[in-house]
């Protein structure tokens, strides 16, 4: 049987000698390897969409530090154009909604979500986080 991983088992309340440790994508940032490939592939969004790539960067700081868990490297604002939402995420800018949403008919013509259609990408990295790290 697979040992539940550390941060699992803290999640689940069980007493443990030892806070969790992990570190959140943005930690990463300081890494020479991360900054090395955001500038082979400066595009966030491709960064975080294409599965190798984000695969690669969410193990940097496992791989360096092993810490109990491992953070998705993804964005908050992910699952928007599954709905309808185009968005960008500029260098040195943050996201940028294009066009932004300012009338009821913009709202009206978003659709409902599928993330097995509009997000296949997460599923195959969780997929093989998890797998790498237990």
């Amino acid at each position: 049987m697979t040992e539940i991983p550390y941060l699992l088992r803290a999640t689940r309340g069980e007493v443990l000698p030892r806070p969790p440790v992990w570190m959140m994508r943005q930690a990463g940032r300081y890494m020479k390897v991360y900054r090395d490939l955001r500038e082979k592939y400066p595009s966030f969004r491709e960064r975080s969409e294409n599965p190798d790539l984000a695969i690669a960067i969410s193990l940097q700081p496992w791989q360096a530090f092993q810490p109990d868990g491992v953070i998705m490297f993804s964005d908050i604002l992910t699952p928007l154009p599954g709905i309808g939402i185009p968005f960008d995420i500029v260098e040195s800018k943050g996201p940028v909604i294009d066009p932004p949403i300012r009338t009821q008919e913009q709202i009206d013509n978003l659709h409902p979500f599928d993330p097995e259609t509009t997000l296949p990408f997460i599923k195959t990295i969780l997929k093989a986080l998890r797998q790498e790290v237990g």
